[in-house]
Parts: structure tokens; sequence; C-alpha cells
């Protein structure tokens, strides 16, 4: 083992930097070097990132301590909890610091990694995203260690005592089943561990670029458990916060990556600095919306500057201007390394604005609909309430918008270049994004929530009929086709992470059809007939989650029966049309069985809405099991069609291929037949 990490570290040996000359430094008074990549316009001086960095780390912990000591009690007295003291309250803050701090670390180094560096021929990361994959392990492993602890604290904050008395008393089991919050960090603690362990173990691009989306997901427990998933509002404040917390947890490891990027003389470090301007710039914009809905949620405007909360919110933007400030495309080391200090700073005023109950919430009265589902629900469903009640779901309602802009501007860009593109593809992939636009946001979605018929229509819309008509607007052929490809020599880009994702194991397994059909039966029966709808269906981020499951299930379903998209071997159209026809009775026995059921699915949560019309929990689960049974044939109809045609058209192709081949070099089959009875002629002379 030693060896082999010895063999590992001369593989991946950062190259030594070209000393080109020296300047005298006035302030320290003495000579440094100048540094001068091969190929670059990028000139510093000898900077030592580590430093600004370390320097911010300690701010940030100061930031954080003085926001614990200035609120005192206040938080505990707010949440009606008793105060555990000084020690306890600043050393959870503290904990909540490191622990957001390594998991910002951890993701922006894996996205420096998989965007900004180059792919061996191997399919490996190169010497540059091997110090990325190192500083993400690092950070993983604080992240490890701070959220293990942060489950008995957490705990022992959520019930108001230190926690040597809960440990004293045992009482770790109880809270955890009484308090979402310290149940978090356990999810956290479980997928930092994976990230710690994978991390030290793969060196491949895809490898990287899938601990990419489970580090994005770690990020996001103790957010959508706290201000953001509470009170009246909170499904936007969760979906919000959802975007929010991804955005602002990829900088301060991307900008400090970049920078030792760039100071250590690495490869392409114009592209790596033009990536990271771009990421940094899409980051900010997104937290910039989304904190806008965060801040109209939780904020009210009195409550600005005359609450730390208010107060902890202004130094927030204050980081997000001045990062946006240091970094172009121009950017030196020195005002990377800058801007990954304010976000680091802007990471503790965050986790300080956290630990705070939002004003939002102060001297109100919520009913129940508004705790439950963030809204009420006054009057029973019809036709019109479900076209005109409308609640943005701001993590798919945004994913479609931005799917139709982005499919459209493929479009435009391929007709620009002359190329032509099918329209029945592009109206595919529009009604494909209205329906998910309808299904998440419409009065469908808002009742979807607080009715189980409701939830049934939005599950088979996700599941059976939008993914039909996404798959048909062949998104990926589009983007091969309208994304230029990059240098051969140079950093990738998006058409090859596109291309290098579609051929890796991964997509082959979860493509298979096998796995896809397992997928699609084993989560619907998985769900419903298991406590596992009763867990997610109270929550906001669980109805994501359900959403996010459905489509992306019934997208690989799909890709294998009707998919036009490249990717890993399909059955015969004649298995496929099978394969399609095996999952019809799981859906009909299904529906059958949810109408037959004397249990309520989701009583516990269906209950405490106190809906105000008349209302049946068993005859709505009676309606929703029907209409399970009936709505799946819909959409196998528009499969089956769409399945014959594609047949059709491939055997036409193939037939005028032949006659091609035929007329330019002659019936091969008959001339082999003609030849077989000759031979057979002269064996019987």
């Amino acid at each position: 083992m030693p060896q082999r990490r010895r063999r590992r570290r001369e593989l991946f040996r950062p190259p030594s930097r070209p000393v080109t000359g020296v300047l005298f430094d006035s302030a320290a008074r003495r000579e440094v070097p100048v540094i001068r990549m091969a190929g670059t316009n990028v000139q510093i001086r000898e900077f030592s990132h580590r430093s600004v960095g370390l320097a911010a780390a300690i701010g940030a912990l100061a930031l954080a301590i003085g926001s614990a000591v200035a609120a005192g009690a206040m938080p505990y007295h707010a949440a009606g909890t008793a105060y555990p003291g000084a020690l306890d309250a600043v050393g959870y803050v503290l904990l909540r610091v490191v622990a957001a701090l390594a998991g910002a670390f951890t993701l922006g180094s894996l996205v420096y990694a998989v965007c900004c560096t180059a792919i061996t021929k191997q399919g490996r990361v190169d010497v540059d995203g091997y110090a990325g994959l190192r500083t993400a392990e690092r950070a993983s492993l604080v992240w490890l260690l701070a959220a293990l602890a942060l489950i008995p604290v957490g705990a022992a904050q959520a019930g108001g005592m230190s926690t040597g008395t809960l440990l004293r008393l045992g009482a770790l089991g109880a809270l955890l089943d009484a308090s979402e919050k310290p149940r978090a960090w356990i999810v956290v603690a479980i997928l930092a561990a994976v990230i710690a362990v994978a991390t030290r173990m793969t060196l491949s691009w895809n490898g990287s670029a899938i601990l990419v989306g489970v580090a994005g997901l770690a990020v996001l427990p103790p957010a959508v458990v706290g201000n953001a998933g509470e009170g009246p509002n909170h499904d936007y404040g969760t979906g919000a916060v959802i975007i929010f917390q991804i955005a602002v947890s990829v900088l301060p490891g991307l900008l400090f990556g970049v920078a030792a990027h760039v100071r250590r003389g690495g490869a392409n470090a114009d592209t790596a600095i033009r990536r990271c301007v771009r990421i940094v710039r899409l980051c900010l914009a997104a937290a910039a919306a989304s904190g806008a809905v965060l801040v109209a949620v939780l904020l009210p405007p009195s409550a600005v500057l005359g609450t730390g909360y208010g107060r902890l919110a202004l130094v927030s933007l204050v980081a997000a201007v001045g990062i946006s400030f240091l970094v172009r495309r121009t950017a030196s080391v020195h005002r990377i390394a800058c801007a990954g200090a304010l976000s680091m700073l802007a990471q503790a005023a965050l986790v300080a604005m956290a630990v705070r109950p939002a004003p939002a919430f102060a001297d109100r009265t919520f009913t129940a609909q508004q705790v439950f589902l963030g809204f009420d629900l006054p009057h029973a469903p019809d036709p019109l309430r479900l076209i005109t009640l409308w609640r943005f779901d701001i993590v798919l309602g945004t994913a479609a918008i931005a799917a139709i802009g982005l499919y459209l501007a493929g479009v435009l860009r391929l007709r620009g270049r002359g190329d032509t593109w099918s329209p029945w593809r592009t109206l595919s992939w529009l009604t494909g994004c209205l329906v998910l636009l309808l299904a998440t946001s419409s009065g469908l979605g808002a009742y979807g929530y607080g009715m189980f018929s409701m939830h049934m229509i939005q599950h088979m819309t996700l599941n059976m009929f939008a993914p039909v008509l996404l798959v048909l607007g062949a998104p990926v052929t589009l983007l091969l086709r309208a994304v230029s490809p990059a240098p051969r020599d140079g950093v990738p880009g998006v058409r090859e992470w596109v291309l290098s994702l579609l051929h890796s194991r991964p997509t082959a397994i979860l493509a298979h059809p096998g796995a896809a059909l397992a997928l699609f039966v084993i989560s619907l029966y998985g769900l419903y007939f298991t406590p596992l709808f009763d867990g997610l269906i109270r929550y906001h981020w669980g109805h994501v989650a359900m959403n996010v499951h459905f489509l992306v299930v019934g997208y690989l379903f799909y890709w294998g029966i009707i998919g036009i998209d490249p990717g890993p071997r399909r059955l015969p159209h004649l298995g496929r049309l099978g394969m399609l026809f095996a999952v019809m009775p799981f859906h009909a026995f299904f529906g059958v069985a949810v109408m037959s059921m004397t249990t309520v699915i989701g009583e516990r949560f269906y209950s405490q809405l106190q809906l105000s019309w008349p209302y049946s929990l068993m005859s709505d689960q009676r309606m929703g099991g029907g209409i399970a049974w009936v709505s799946g044939e819909v959409p196998i109809l528009l499969v089956v069609g769409a399945l014959l045609t594609q047949w059709v058209a491939q055997d036409r192709r193939t037939a005028v291929r032949t006659d091609r081949k035929d007329d330019e070099y002659g019936d091969s089959d008959l001339a082999a037949y003609n030849a077989m009875l000759e031979q057979l002629a002269r064996t019987r002379r």
C-alpha cells in the first residue's frame, strides 16, 4: 500500500514552476520571484493563497462566535426551548461553521476537478484534477467528523439541554425521533463518508462527476430542515434554499482550487480562470434569485436593520457583491483568493442566520395547513381552481423554464448554422416541459400536496406522460450537434462531458432494460406500501424528492424503449414492445391494491391538514387508486405508436440502404445463392 501511494504521488506530482525573474517587494523589503506560465498571460508574484484561506477561516469562526455571543438566549427562548449555556451555544455554532466550510470545500474542489482541469486519454483526471480530489478527500474527512459531532450536539440543542446532560440521560434516541434537525446530520455523515472513501479510490473523471452530485446532495439536509422549511410559504422557501445552498457551497472550494492551480503553474491556467469566472457568475446569479425569494419569505423589510438576522443577511450581500467585483476574466490569483475568503465569510454569516429564528415567524399564529403545506387550501378542487391556483415550484418549475430556453437556443443555433432539426422533436420537448410545469406549479401541484387523489394524478403525469414527451425531444442529440467540440489538447467542455457520462458504466447500469424496469416497478410499490411515503409526505423537500424521482425513473424507462438519443445498447424493437407490455399488469395491480386497502396511506399527515370541505380520506384514496389504474393505459398508447413509427422508419432506412448497396455492388445475397447452386451442381457431377 505505501508503494502504491508513492507511485500515485509521483504520477500526479505537479510540475515545477518556471521562475522568469525577480521583483523587489517594498513592503517585505526583499526580492520575490515572478512566475509566468507558458502559453498564458498570467503573471503573479509568489503568493500564498493558503494564508488568505487561513485568515478567512479565522475570520469566519470569529464572526460565528461573535454572533452566538450577541444572540445569547434569544434564539432558544424564541423556539420555546431552554438555554443550554453559552459554552454549548457557541460550540454548536462553531461546529456548524466547520461543517459548512468543509462541505463547501468538498463540493467546490470536486467541481474544480471536473470542470476546470483536463482529462487524460484513459479517462482520468490530470495532475491538477488530482490535486482537487485530494483537497476534497481531506475536506470530506473534516466534514464527516463535524457531522458526527453535530448529531448529539444538535439533538441536545433541539431538546434545550447541554450535550453532557443528553449523554448522561441517554436521551439521544428519543430526541432523534422527535426532531428532524439532528437526523439531517446523520444523512450528511453518511454521504461525507462515501465521498471520503470514493475520492481516495477513484481517479476517473466519471467517478468525480458522480461525486459532485453526491456532494451537492450532502450540503442540502441542514438547509432544508432550517428556517426555510418552516412556517407559511415554506414551499417557496424550501425550493429556493435548495438552489441557494448549492450555489453558495460551490464557491470556496472552486475559488481556492483555481488560485492554487494558477500559483503552482498548472496547465491551461487561462482556461481554468475562464471556467471559474463562468461558474462563479452562474452561482451568484442563482444565489441572487433564490436569495431574493428567501428574503421575501423569511425577512420582513422592517427587520433588515433592526435584527441580528437582517444584519447578517447584509453581511452576506456585501460579500456576494465583493465576489462579483473580484472575479473577472482577467482576475489574478490575488483576486481569486480574496473572493474565496469572502465566500468563507458569507458561509459563516449564513450559518449564524440558520441558528436564529427568522423574523417573519415572530408573533404570528399559523394554521395547520400553513404549517404542513405552507399555504391554505380553503376550497375543494374543481377544474377552475386547478387552472387558476398557482404555487410555482421553484425547483422543477425553474428547471422546466430553463429547459425550454436552452432547447430553443440549441435549435436556433443549428438553424443559424444552416442545419435542420425536426419540428416534431421541438414540439414534443416543449409540450413535455409545459406538462412538467403544469404538474408541479398549477393547482394540480398545489392540491397534490394535500390530497392523495391529486397526488396520484401528479405522480402519473410525471412518471408516465411527461417523460415520454421529453424522451421524444432528443435533448442529448441536440446538445451534441449544437455545442462545438473542445480543442484536442485543451480542457474538455460540455460536449465531451456528456459523451463521457453517456458511455460510463453507471449510465449503462441505470439504462439497462432490466434495471430500468425494476426501478420503475419497485419504486412504485416500495414508496406507497412502506412507511417511506408517510415520512416523505410531511415535508416539502420530501415532495420535491418524490417528484424528481418520478420524473427521472420515467425518463430512464422510456429512454430504453423509444429513446432517440445515443446511449447504451438497447433491445430490438420486439423486445422493447415486450418490455412495455410487461409493466402494464404491475400498474393495474397497484391501482386495484390501493382501492382494496382498508388502511389510509399517509393518514397521519392528511388528517392533520384539517381541510374545511367535506372530505373522506378513504374515498379519496380509492379515487387515487382508480386514477392509477386508468391513467397508466393512456401513455402506453402514445408509446406504442411512437415505437411502431420508429420500427417502420428503421425498416425503411434498412431497405433503402440495402437497395443502394445492391445498385452499386450488385445483389450480394442473390450472387451468394447462385454461387452455392453452382457449387452443388459441380459436386453432383
